[in-house]
């Protein structure tokens, strides 16, 4: 028997082939956001943080008042944090801190000067259950300058006080592969790994490529103390990568994804974004290594590092997915799970065996979309492939539509009425996109 993953309560995205034993006519395919004007209420700025609480969005986003435009270099005393707040992750108010009264800066600034770390203040809601009250909230600081990464916490998001007076990851030079740090450092609880999970920006890979910017994972299970770094193969051979933007998928938290720029020094500093992912924290996967979104038509957007992709989704109804882009009005819709799709569409019938899979009870639901022509038809086998009765395609009307959420039935029993038992899915279509396969 093939090795039995447990896909009790999973939901899978096909960034890979990871529950797949054989398919035949059937590819993984990536699915390009649409790009759509945002309201006008989203601040722009660098390294933007899009943070989810139980009440509500917090837009976090560095800028430089007057007195320094075009004068970007690390935490000079110009650099300033803003923030905003949004009930539904599309509309936002600027806060009226009023902090810095006769200073060149907005109501709305939170961090402003040289002696605080406003360079990249990347902040996010602490999920771990053992997290105390008064530190919900926490984020980390820091450049070459500061020596180091610092850490930070608040109870409510708008006061922000420092883990002690040392850096939680000390800089080091370029030439011992550097933890530049110069970047979005991005830092999260998992679930799955059941520790805080850092990606920091160095200057070498696992695969030996050195001199390239790329990031390392770093963990931690109290957040102020943290492993040596695991560097990953993830860079391609001469490509630069400034930031990951790697976090759980709301929906499935133990698949990371993440909206990362690629960085063209010899093309005058140009940028576009790649998306990576990571399955249980466990190396990088990139479907499509190439750019997912181009600078397009603007031509500012072609200008040193304009293209950077706001760290956090925005769930927009059931339907679709929002990210925002850091330094223009802009949003990038996705459908719900939509980033890559098994798909069949050259007019041929694919098929889809999966490898065994242990369900210990429940149901079955499925992300998918067909053509007006096309169609998907399931049936539920033993982990020998043998269909278990009144389960097999024979038992099944055909279905062709649109769904986020689609729960098949065969003759009008549900996968929920069979027992605990190890099985493989069968699944026949054509001209259709399956983007998620979910075992509530």
């Amino acid at each position: 028997m093939d090795t039995v993953y447990d896909i009790t309560g999973k939901r899978e995205l096909f960034i890979d082939d990871f529950i797949i034993d054989k398919m035949r006519n059937v590819s993984l395919v990536p699915h390009f956001p649409v790009e759509v004007p945002s309201d006008n209420s989203k601040p722009e700025g660098a390294y933007v943080t899009v943070l989810r609480d139980p009440q509500q969005y917090w837009l976090f986003y560095r800028e430089v008042d007057s007195a320094y435009q075009g004068k970007m270099y690390n935490n000079h005393p110009g650099e300033y944090v803003g923030i905003a707040q949004s009930t539904d992750g599309i509309k936002w108010k600027l806060p009226k801190l009023n902090r810095f009264p006769g200073k060149p800066v907005p109501a709305n600034t939170l961090l402003y000067g040289k002696n605080v770390i406003t360079h990249n203040f990347v902040p996010f809601y602490d999920t771990n259950p053992a997290c105390k009250p008064e530190e919900r909230y926490k984020a980390v600081a820091g450049v070459r300058e500061t020596k180091g990464l610092f850490a930070f916490y608040s109870s409510d998001c708008i006061n922000w006080q420092q883990y002690g007076d040392a850096p939680i990851i000390a800089y080091t030079p370029e030439k011992n592969g550097g933890h530049m740090l110069d970047s979005q450092n991005v830092v999260f609880y998992s679930e799955c790994e059941r520790c805080y999970v850092m990606y920091i920006r160095v200057w070498k890979t696992a695969d030996g490529l050195e001199g390239v910017r790329s990031f390392a994972k770093v963990t931690s299970k109290d957040f102020l103390h943290w492993s040596e770094p695991e560097y990953l193969t993830v860079n391609k051979k001469g490509e630069h990568l400034y930031v990951s933007g790697l976090a759980p998928y709301t929906r499935t938290p133990h698949i990371y994804v993440g909206a990362a720029t690629r960085y063209f020094g010899d093309r005058g500093s140009a940028t576009d974004v790649t998306m990576v992912f990571s399955r249980n924290g466990k190396g990088i996967a990139r479907p499509y290594p190439g750019a997912w979104i181009k600078p397009g038509l603007d031509k500012e957007r072609w200008l040193n590092r304009m293209n950077y992709i706001a760290w956090g989704i925005v769930q927009n109804g059931d339907d679709e997915l929002i990210m925002y882009h850091g330094r223009k009005k802009l949003m990038y819709k996705y459908r719900t799970d939509g980033f890559v799709s098994l798909s069949t569409n050259n007019l041929q019938t694919g098929t889809i065996m999966t490898r065994v899979l242990y369900r210990r009870g429940g149901g079955l639901d499925l992300n998918l979309s067909t053509s007006a022509g096309g169609y998907i038809m399931l049936e539920v086998c033993d982990e020998n492939a043998k269909p278990i009765p009144g389960y097999a395609f024979k038992d099944m009307k055909p279905f062709w539509g649109d769904s986020i959420c689609w729960e098949p039935n065969w003759n009008g029993k549900k996968l929920s009425e069979l027992p605990a038992m190890y099985i493989r899915l069968h699944i026949k279509m054509k001209e259709c996109d399956l983007y998620s396969i979910h075992f509530p």
